[in-house]
């Protein structure tokens, strides 16, 4: 009983603190070097006069003393004191101490009551980090060979951030970014050049002149700077580039011979960094000759240019080359990123079998092999039979995996002309010329072909095989069976079973050709496949097709389902449109009706069974011109709808049409384009998606098959590799990671730069609605708490959620960030009251401020990679036609102004009178008999 009184008793007493308490301290903390001049406390009832005014305050075990250590002035304004540093002196030691350090208001009392504390409690006023000052340096920078910079100072341990002022200036996040860990446990930042950007337009010293470790741009050496590197032109050697070759050099993964093209290359000798870490100097390959614009690579046996088959087809990217004057970039080296310059291919095979199959009969045949790549690659198979049959005329080809095709026979076509072998030759899986394979001996035997059942053993029937598509349901489709032999009384014994008058019916047209009709609510099949006419009965008896095989009569597709959506696109910042449902087929099939957008301003671009992608094309909109909510509201939307689709057995017309989202207003102010020089690559390359998910991820699976990536130097400083030591295994996997051999190598690789500056690979990283607007409210579904203060670095007057330093998840740093929607940065710079009117000691010179103001206010500086355009000989004839046009009608209104201007003037006006409208019926009529020649007075008809 008693220990309950005695908490209530100190509860009421601390109430009662408070409440006779007559000094308040806002709470928001501001961020100071150890030697700022002078320190802000905004607050309210400092009644008292300056010099009457006691303080006591300082950090843990270091008590600032007045008039010592600072001296205390009023605010004119009655809003609080100013804390003015003494010479010599700092608010914290930290010579012993890991920045950054609190000060603490502890106690604000009177001259009048020296015994009295006014404030109701300890208050933390300041966060203290030491003063941060830049190293000079003269070493070599490269223009934009040099693709790193480290600055070496003092005062950045414990900072968060760093922003440098550069002398000629250098935008941050557009023209480099900062790579280092945060936050820091060593005085050195390490910055990385962005593809296509220097770190200076011409050649001269590269000074920082100011930095920010937290608490404000400081001038760094006076008004001087420090020199930090001597930019220079980059060395006849950095002018190497490589041509990305992709398209054209399609080879196998152990075909012997690359060739990289390119200019710059060093006739002596050149060393490549590939981004799957292929090792030269007869590793994984050798070098066997060179010119300037040209190096041809020898596979070393064994090896292979990219090693995991099962994600081939895929690139060989190369990122950077050396000849001569150190690695240079011939792509965004910082992202892993470079030139494409070969299409690696599996060897394909094909396996021995030895099935039996019927001429006509047999619908299909399965071939089991290796290297067949899938649809979705853009590579198909091709094929070289004994004796020959031709794609698309006697057969259809689907990759199952690449290991098996599937071959469909089509109508009224033969496996052979006779019974006998069925040998593929050759094959090819690249597309090229010069991508066939010989297959071993006479070829590969992969059927026996024999002779198809002969009419007289199936009770005079014969049916010939058919491929006509037909959906499960939809349409109500009839199948029409061609054959001979046919007569009243025939029925068949379908596969999947089906009854006929219960799920068909069953119509002798003639002698040749049957109708299936199929009943309402019924189905071809349960699931797509073909269907088969197992056997026939006819007078009582019944006949077994094609042995044991049956017959195909046709083949079923699934019913497309659209699944109906309320999913939003932007106007024109929305690139794709991606349609959910169930029985797709592939992109050559499908054709897509929308409603309201026009049929030629989008395009199918890869088909799922489960997902259709539709792109809007260049300059195009979801919605015509007339309906365009550009000067609409916010809030109004338009109906996205299917009206129809054909997935390859016609065209299903949806009465009512299915909803699939809606369009709306385009979003203002936000950047989301796609400039980037590697949009539509399938891979986010402007940093917008988080590191972990980031460029190894989709970009042709590189992480599954690194070759090594370092030549190794062993203790002795001798070259490892196959003469060095054993390291290397087959491939190169086993490569040891020791010193770099090259200069390429850097200590924190995981730390990337994007190839682009963020926003502009807008459809490769999510869209428009994939930018999330921080001043919105966040959906109430959404499952994030708008404000709480859980972050590892809460109320440090540093917001560190994503829309700060990003150390923190959204929203758990409240105080300092604000709540989600309301965005209000609680920081010590985003109120007037903060800043100092005469300080002469930080650095505020807005022409160099605007550096670190962040991407969105510095986004007029970005580089546009401009596309060239492919011109079709088509576009020249029309413009050459509408030159013409102009030219001729130039020359006719000259001429009547040349004939007006001799009317005006009473003069003749030539060739009138070849048009005289006095000449009679008869002369007319003569003058087409008249044999003259054709001048410009004589008239001809």
């Amino acid at each position: 009983m008693k220990l309950v009184f005695s908490v209530f008793v100190a509860a009421f007493l601390g109430s009662l603190q408070v409440l006779l308490a007559e000094v308040t301290v806002l709470r928001a903390v501001q961020v100071i070097y150890d030697k700022s001049p002078k320190l802000r406390i905004k607050g309210s009832g400092f009644d008292a006069q300056d010099h009457d005014i006691n303080l006591e305050i300082g950090a843990s075990g270091q008590p600032l003393i007045a008039d010592k250590d600072y001296m205390v002035t009023k605010d004119s304004d009655g809003d609080g004191l100013i804390l003015k540093l003494l010479g010599n002196r700092k608010w914290v030691d930290l010579s012993s101490r890991t920045p950054p350090v609190a000060i603490v208001l502890t106690a604000v009392k009177f001259a009048s009551a020296p015994d009295k504390n006014l404030l109701a409690e300890p208050v933390i006023v300041a966060q203290v980090l030491s003063a941060p000052s830049v190293n000079g340096n003269d070493d070599i920078l490269y223009q934009t060979a040099s693709n790193e910079l480290r600055i070496n100072g003092t005062g950045f341990i414990g900072a968060k951030k760093v922003d440098l002022y550069f002398q000629p200036p250098l935008v941050k996040e557009v023209a480099y970014e900062d790579v280092t860990p945060y936050p820091l446990t060593k005085n050195q930042v390490v910055l990385r050049l962005r593809h296509g950007y220097s770190w200076r337009e011409t050649p001269g010293a590269l000074f920082v002149i100011g930095v920010d470790t937290g608490a404000g741009p400081v001038k760094v050496d006076g008004d001087a700077g420090a020199k930090v590197a001597e930019v220079v032109d980059n060395h006849d050697l950095h002018s190497v580039t490589v041509e990305p070759t992709v398209n054209e050099q399609l080879v196998y993964a152990d075909q012997a011979d690359i060739t990289i093209t390119g200019t710059g290359f060093n006739p002596v000798g050149n060393l490549f960094r590939f981004a799957n870490g292929l090792l030269g100097n007869n590793v994984n390959y050798t070098t066997i000759s060179t010119t300037d614009n040209k190096v041809k690579l020898r596979l070393t046996p064994g090896s292979h240019w990219r090693k995991n088959m099962e994600n081939l087809p895929g690139a060989l990217t190369l990122v950077a080359v050396n000849a001569g004057a150190g690695f240079v970039a011939v792509g965004p080296i910082n992202s892993a990123k470079g030139r494409d310059v070969a299409m690696i291919f599996e060897r394909p095979e094909v396996h021995s079998d030895q099935k039996k199959i019927y001429r006509t009969h047999s619908h299909e045949l399965h071939i089991i092999g290796q290297g067949f790549p899938d649809l979705e690659s853009g590579y198909k198979v091709q094929l070289k039979f004994q004796p020959a049959l031709v794609e698309n005329v006697d057969y259809t080809m689907r990759v199952v995996d690449r290991t098996e095709l599937e071959l469909t026979l089509l109508d009224g076509r033969a496996w052979r002309p006779d019974a006998g072998g069925l040998m593929v030759t050759h094959i090819n899986t690249r597309g090229d010329g010069a991508g066939w394979v010989d297959l071993p001996g006479a070829g590969v035997h992969v059927a026996e072909v024999v002779e198809d059942i002969d009419a007289a053993t199936t009770g005079g029937i014969e049916i010939f095989p058919m491929g006509v598509k037909v959906y499960q349901s939809a349409n109500r489709e009839t199948i029409d069976i061609t054959g001979t032999g046919f007569k009243d009384g025939l029925s068949l014994i379908l596969d999947p079973p089906m009854q006929v008058n219960s799920d068909y019916t069953l119509e002798v047209v003639s002698k040749n050709k049957i109708v299936l009709k199929l009943k309402g609510n019924k189905k071809w099949r349960a699931e797509p496949g073909f269907i088969i006419a197992r056997s026939v009965k006819v007078d009582n008896k019944e006949y077994a097709l094609a042995g044991t095989e049956g017959i195909r009569v046709a083949i079923v597709l699934a019913d497309p389902v659209i699944t109906t959506s309320k999913e939003t696109l932007h106007e024109t910042q929305s690139k794709l449109l991606v349609i959910s449902g169930t029985g797709f087929t592939n992109v050559a099939d499908v054709k897509i009706t929308l409603n309201p957008t026009p049929s030629g301003s989008y395009k199918v671009i890869g088909v799922l069974e489960d997902a259709i992608r539709v792109q809007l094309k260049p300059d195009n909109d979801w919605l015509p011109s007339f309906m365009t909510l550009k000067d609409e509201e916010d809030s109004k939307k338009i109906l996205l709808s299917v009206t129809s689709i054909d997935t390859g057995a016609g065209e299903i017309k949806f009465d009512p049409a299915v909803s699939i989202g809606y369009i709306i207003k385009d979003r203002e102010g936000v950047v989301c384009d796609d400039s980037c020089e590697f949009a539509f690559d399938g891979v986010c390359d402007d940093g917008s998606e988080p590191n972990d998910e980031y460029y190894y991820q989709n970009y042709f699976n590189y992480q599954d098959d690194d070759m090594g990536g370092f030549y190794y130097e062993g203790e002795d400083g001798e070259e490892g590799g196959k003469d060095g030591n054993e390291a290397y295994g087959e491939d190169g996997e086993d490569s040891q990671y020791g010193v770099a051999y090259d200069d390429y190598y850097m200590e924190n690789e995981d730390y990337q730069v994007s190839a682009c500056v963020e926003g502009t690979d807008c459809t490769d990283c999510g869209g428009v609605d994939a930018i999330i607007d921080y001043t919105q409210p966040l959906d109430p579904n959404s499952g994030i708490e708008s404000c709480t203060n859980t972050c590892i670095y809460p109320r440090d007057g540093v917001c560190d959620d994503p829309r700060g330093t990003k150390y923190c998840e959204l929203g758990t740093d409240c105080q300092d960030c604000g709540p989600i929607g309301a965005d209000n940065f609680t920081r010590s710079d985003d109120d007037g009251w903060w800043d100092d009117d005469d300080d002469y000691w930080t650095f505020n010179d807005a022409n160099f401020v605007e550096q670190n103001n962040g991407l969105e206010k510095n986004r007029h500086k970005v580089k546009t990679f401009k596309r060239e355009e492919v011109v079709s000989t088509t576009d020249i004839f029309l413009v050459v036609l509408e030159g013409m046009v102009y030219t001729v009608g130039a020359i006719f209104a000259a001429a009547a102004l040349y004939l007006l201007n001799r009317w005006y003037k009473g003069q003749s006006v030539p060739f009138m009178n070849a048009f005289s409208p006095e000449l009679n019926q008869r002369e007319f009529d003569l003058r087409p008999q008249q044999r003259m020649p054709i001048t410009p007075d004589e008239f001809r008809t």
